[in-house]
């Protein structure tokens, strides 16, 4: 009798332990092999770099890698090649490209201004003051020349016959033209405006931000909301993963944070990650302190980006892709 009560215990315990929990059992996240980050020529891939370094996505994948964009046609590339997973880019590209039926969704807005009319003339203190000048400007239909566009309409200047656009394939491009004195004005973003500067000291010319266009656009267009010019998509079959995108969200929004607190180590980390661009690490740090950042939800800034991807449409419907992007454009938690 004894024998069998044993084995009766045995069989129970067996069956507890092999038996799955009905009520409290936890789903598990499948990690993915690889996450593929791509960030652009900026300060704006110091928080991705930051995430790789310190393996910040190791809950959801084993490898988390870092790529650098350099120009639009590289950037399209890696989009339609579906060779990335998490990407920086400007808004009004994510709407371009959405709108051209690739599968994306606009996952932040966290850079708010970062272009400067950068010039030694010292006589310049308004877009007006720009009447018959040459303007050299980089990326032909990005977001500067939208931008640049739309503030010299509203100042009743023809961009088209009124000044002399001239444009650059990039801004590295665009900053040797200033520094070998080939022109004197260039919308540049950062860190090309404070590395122009900077190295114009060297050699004896005195750059200086003349203008701020993120200011010049509210003068122009009335509004109190500063330009929502770029932050980050999520492409391909991770769009399909929430578990995925809200540990990256989470993630980013944090190394954003840590990037703003901790400027002189944020620069270090910028530099190795954009090695190939010679950017240094006081450069980067210099450049942040002349960019408005702020990390904010898609969803939560849909207003201010549709208010300027229509100021955008007004110039040409081409800088958005012809349309307003539609609701499945913005992650929703």
């Amino acid at each position: 009798m004894r024998k069998f009560q044993v084995i009766i215990i045995f069989l129970i315990a067996l069956l507890l332990v092999v038996t799955p929990s009905c009520g409290n059992s936890t789903p598990t996240i499948s990690k993915l092999s690889k996450i593929r980050l791509v960030g652009t020529i900026g300060p704006l891939s110091i928080p991705l770099a930051y995430m790789v370094e310190h393996n910040s996505l190791a809950s959801v994948a084993d490898e988390t890698t870092l790529e650098i964009w350099a120009n639009p046609t590289q950037l399209q590339a890696i989009i339609t090649g579906g060779q990335a997973d998490f990407i920086s880019l400007p808004t009004n590209s994510a709407a371009l490209f959405y709108n051209r039926g690739i599968p994306l969704q606009l996952l932040d807005s966290s850079i708010w201004n970062i272009l400067y009319l950068i010039t030694t003339d010292t006589t310049i203190t308004s877009v007006t003051d720009l009447n018959g000048k040459s303007v050299v400007v980089p990326y032909q239909g990005a977001v500067p020349d939208a931008i640049f566009r739309v503030v010299l309409k509203q100042n009743s200047i023809d961009p088209d016959s009124d000044i002399e656009i001239i444009y650059a394939p990039d801004p590295v491009q665009g900053s040797q033209m200033l520094l070998t004195g080939e022109d004197q004005y260039a919308i540049l973003s950062e860190p090309s405006a404070t590395s122009v500067i900077n190295k114009g000291q060297s050699s004896g010319k005195s750059f200086i931000r003349a203008l701020n266009m993120g200011m010049e656009w509210q003068k122009a267009t009335g509004k109190a909301a500063p330009t929502p010019v770029a932050g980050t998509i999520v492409i391909g079959n991770i769009k399909d993963r929430p578990d995925v995108i809200n540990v990256f969200l989470s993630e980013y929004e944090k190394a954003v944070k840590w990037m703003l607190a901790n400027p002189m180590e944020a620069g270090e980390v910028g530099a190795r990650a954009l090695a190939e661009q010679g950017f240094s690490a006081g450069v980067l740090t210099q450049s942040m302190q002349n960019i408005d950042w702020e990390f904010v939800p898609a969803q939560d800034a849909r207003p201010e980006i549709e208010a300027f991807f229509n100021a955008l449409a007004g110039i040409s419907p081409n800088f958005i892709g012809g349309k307003l992007p539609d609701d499945g454009f913005y992650y929703r938690k």
